[in-house]
């Protein structure tokens, strides 16, 4: 063997070596962040434990109240749809188009206000659950109290960041739907435009995986910071060069999770009773909010570790913080 090939085949062991210890470490640090979720839950199990119970004892409720809020109209819409479809002569044919868009439009005004009153509950929550994880995760403590007025005061911050990365996915989903829709009128052949639609939404869901990592650290970041909206998506950005396939693999394990979770509806027979479909539906909605809850605190440690990765200091002062504000607030109230 020459020595051009030997060199040549040093080459290419050293980078093979090079990109297995990359490929190790990159593993190794998503696994890290895993790992560390549960050693947050065992440092306040009272608080966080709080904190889930009260998580999920409200999404029941919601789930609940929907369903038995919406289960009349949906009935009494299919009742007088297939009325309508049976005998389209019938002499009560407007009566039960006039009820038809009655029931539609309660039914979307009530959907319209469960979306509205969970998006809420949805930012309030996920508020508290960043802070605290990112206080559990410094080694440090926080009472109740003190977790719902960092919560208070803070919630402001990731509406603005939601509202912007809410404005970002619907423009991507735009975007994909108009670019998709000319492309399943040209291609006449139906094997074609299945198959093409298969790759190009697998193709879109991933890009949409990754540019949600941004999104998501960017609402963390506006909790633990003071930024919010276009500056901490910037900020997000910043941090996570270097570190976008860790954050990738922890959107796609969410992802994978929640998708696998929703799917079991579609298993479930539909000639089942009320009280069995009230079960699953419980089963799933508290199964989703729990892998919501880990997918938080596992961003969070994320945060920490790119901001370790750029050499910045995660500064919490949230109990010091508190504690001087109200002992200053309590002088306030005693001085004559």
């Amino acid at each position: 063997m020459s020595l051009k090939h030997k060199k040549n085949l040093k080459n290419i062991i050293y980078l093979f070596h090079h990109y297995h210890i990359m490929d190790s470490y990159m593993l190794l640090g998503f696994v890290g962040i895993l790992r560390e979720v549960p050693k947050m839950l065992c440092k306040n199990r009272q608080l966080m434990a709080c904190l889930t119970l009260l998580i999920l004892s409200i999404y029941s409720i919601f789930f609940l109240s929907n369903f038995f809020s919406i289960k009349p109209l949906l009935f009494d819409i299919f009742k007088s749809g297939l009325v309508i479809a049976t005998d389209p002569t019938t002499p009560q044919l407007a009566y039960l188009v006039i009820r038809i868009k009655q029931d539609i439009s309660v039914f979307i005004g009530l959907e319209w206000i469960f979306i509205l009153i969970s998006t809420i509950t949805s930012l309030f929550f996920a508020t508290a659950t960043i802070i605290l994880s990112a206080v559990l995760h410094g080694g440090k403590n926080l009472s109740a109290k003190e977790l719902l007025f960092w919560t208070i005061r803070s919630i402001k911050r990731p509406f603005y960041t939601w509202f912007y990365t809410t404005l970002f996915a619907l423009g991507y989903n735009f975007f994909f739907l108009a670019n998709l829709l000319p492309m399943v009128l040209i291609v006449q052949n139906p094997f074609a435009v299945k198959a093409l639609c298969i790759i190009l939404v697998i193709l879109a869901s991933v890009l949409y995986i990754y540019l949600a990592v941004v999104w998501i650290l960017a609402l963390v970041i506006s909790v633990l910071e003071e930024k919010s909206g276009i500056e901490a998506l910037g900020k997000a950005a910043q941090l996570v060069n270097g570190m976008q396939v860790h954050g990738f693999l922890l959107n796609l394990l969410y992802t994978i999770l929640v998708c696998v979770l929703f799917q079991g509806i579609r298993l479930i027979p539909i000639k089942q009773s009320s009280l069995f479909h009230i079960t699953i539906g419980l089963l799933v909605v508290n199964s989703t909010r729990l892998v919501w809850m880990f997918g938080l605190m596992a961003f969070t440690v994320f945060y920490h570790q790119c901001k370790k990765t750029h050499g910045e200091e995660v500064e919490l002062q949230v109990s010091f913080e508190y504690s001087k504000i109200a002992n200053t607030l309590f002088l306030d109230e005693n001085i004559p």
